[in-house]
């Protein structure tokens, strides 16, 4: 009777052992799944930023980096939201408020004041997105997630060097 008995508590704890790890290997990590949230506002961000640029911009270098930034992250976030997919996370449908505000900003204006706007705060924003991807390679845990922060940082990085080359020939500091 005891030898059943300790059978029975052995199968129990590895019944509860295997149960407690398949959901856990389920659930993305919190730093992946903020990775991923966080990444994909930045897209949506950044194409409404790159396409506002793309229609309002003064020369023709800040329109054409526009639609280089709104091309770059569209395709960019195609695969952000397969893998968010894939682990079971659900994204939102706009960029967060303070993203949101900063459209609503730089869509009330115009002339070579936009320019020097939308290039400084697109630099912030880029740099903000590299650190992001940066901070996930290094504390994120699925391979998938870390993947896309991997691809992502060659684009942040010839963003930033583009919106620095044009900046400085429409004079932002």
């Amino acid at each position: 009777m005891n030898r059943s008995r300790g059978l029975f508590v052995v199968l129990a704890t590895v019944g509860i052992l295997l149960g407690a790890a398949a959901p856990a290997a389920a659930v993305p990590s919190a730093q992946d799944a903020s990775f991923l949230v966080g990444i994909h506002q930045a897209n949506l961000y950044e194409i409404a930023s790159g396409n506002l640029a793309a229609q309002k911009g003064t020369t023709d270098e800040v329109r054409r980096l526009g639609q280089l930034i709104a091309a770059d992250h569209t395709r960019f976030d195609a695969a952000v939201v397969a893998v968010a997919d894939q682990v079971k996370v659900t994204l939102p449908d706009k960029p967060a408020q303070e993203q949101m505000d900063v459209l609503k900003e730089l869509a009330a204006t115009t002339g070579p004041t936009f320019d020097q706007m939308w290039i400084t705060r697109e630099i912030v924003t880029q740099g903000e997105s590299l650190q992001a991807a940066r901070t996930e390679l290094n504390y994120g845990f699925d391979p998938r997630v870390k993947d896309l922060a991997r691809q992502s940082d060659e684009m942040f990085m010839t963003h930033v060097n583009e919106l620095h080359r044009v900046g400085a020939g429409v004079n932002v500091g």
